[in-house]
């Protein structure tokens, strides 16, 4: 429990203490007049004790719920859950986390790839595990990274997704705004002061919250009891409903090949994404957070590598000569000096597996673990029988 919280406690408790003593002191004969008036007094100060002992309960019980991110960050949290369900059903298979955006959360559904692996004892596949966060570029990519360590998951293999429209950090792009305050914990206090373009006043609304748990952290409270109180703008369970035991969210459920919806789809996306192409620049604060996670990684003795998904024939075809020669310098510049590999798998599907572009649809993410996984596994050579999934308390 947190300091204000606790200092909290101690306030209130000293006040019910004083009103107890109060309320139970011998008193002098008064007349009856005199004794409505004690009366009543009593009454409030019972009422106010009452109030005060609930306000406190309810704010410390809410300051408990907060602190396991199941409740504070449940897209987070509840891959962190099934993701400790499939360590303990798997303990001699080195685990390799797959981080990304809402394209790696949709696009890497491993159930696929678990169905079709060999079932030969003797090898060792790696246990693939998706623990994308929608909206991540490589600063919540960065972020994520962190949290799998503080959370005590020790992975064999990282593989971080690359999509140069998020390496862009500027005219509404900038990629710490995608983070909603409230899903942030004390944990993330460093990484705030390091990455956030404002980090005072990022942590004046976390401190705000961590006083008051209830009314700082009204809105991700009401999703998980009563989310139907919110505006739909305001409700963000979209971001974890759907997800399997694998860490796999469902994208839309389209057969495969053209059709209105996806020609709809990709030409809404295009609106989007062409003025962003046409001003693209790579950030400084993008290359950071990748080389930060890759330093990261290798100080617990984590391999790595990067991914980048597909993407329609169509959508590669927005790209202008400028941005493409750009982030494929900046690519290949980075894994050479890094010694990173690269999983290049942004020409392997057909047009129709891809809703707008450049997310999967279900069956196309089926279509595509099947393929993604036999990849990391030679991306990884190394790792089988040699580095067993864990946990460390």
């Amino acid at each position: 429990m947190n300091r204000i919280v606790k200092l909290m406690r101690v306030v209130v408790l000293n006040r019910v203490l004083a009103l107890l003593t109060e309320i139970s002191s011998p008193r002098e004969s008064i007349t009856p007049r005199g004794r409505h008036q004690v009366r009543s007094r009593r009454q409030s100060r019972v009422t106010l004790l009452w109030f005060a002992l609930v306000f406190l309960t309810l704010n410390v019980t809410a300051s408990i719920a907060l602190s396991h991110t199941r409740v504070r960050d449940p897209e987070y949290g509840r891959r962190a859950s099934h993701l400790r369900e499939r360590i303990a059903e798997n303990p001699e298979r080195p685990l390799v986390l797959v981080l990304g955006s809402s394209r790696t959360a949709m696009g890497v559904r491993v159930a696929a790839w678990e169905a079709t692996r060999s079932t030969d004892a003797s090898q060792s596949d790696p246990l693939i595990f998706n623990m994308a966060i929608i909206g991540s570029g490589p600063v919540i990519e960065l972020m994520t990274l962190r949290r799998i360590y503080a959370d005590g998951f020790r992975p064999a293999a990282v593989v971080l997704e690359y999509w140069p429209p998020f390496l862009h950090q500027e005219d509404g792009w900038t990629e710490t705004d995608r983070i909603v305050r409230d899903r942030l914990s004390e944990h993330d206090r460093h990484f705030v002061r390091e990455h956030f373009p404002a980090p005072e006043q990022v942590e004046r609304e976390m401190d705000l919250r961590r006083r008051n748990p209830i009314f700082g952290n009204r809105e991700r409270l009401l999703m998980h009891v009563l989310q139907w109180w919110l505006p739909p703008m305001k409700r963000q369970n979209h971001t974890w409903t759907d997800l399997d035991s694998w860490g796999w969210k469902a994208g839309a459920d389209l057969e495969p090949g053209m059709n209105s919806v996806r020609t709809e789809a990709h030409s809404k996306c295009a609106e989007i994404y062409k003025p962003l192409f046409a001003a693209h620049k790579i950030s400084p604060l993008s290359d950071r957070a990748l080389r930060e996670s890759v330093a990261l990684a290798r100080q617990h003795g984590t391999a790595i590598a990067f991914s980048f998904l597909p993407e329609s024939s169509e959508f590669r075809r927005l790209y202008p000569a400028k941005m493409e020669h750009a982030f494929q310098s900046h690519l290949g510049g980075i894994s050479r000096e890094l010694n990173i590999p690269v999983i290049n798998c942004r020409e392997w599907m057909d047009d129709g597996y891809l809703v707008d572009g450049f997310h999967l649809s279900r069956a196309g993410a089926a279509e595509f673990s099947r393929k993604f996984g036999p990849a990391i596994s030679s991306t990884f050579p190394d790792l089988n029988g040699s580095k067993a999934a864990k946990v460390v308390p």
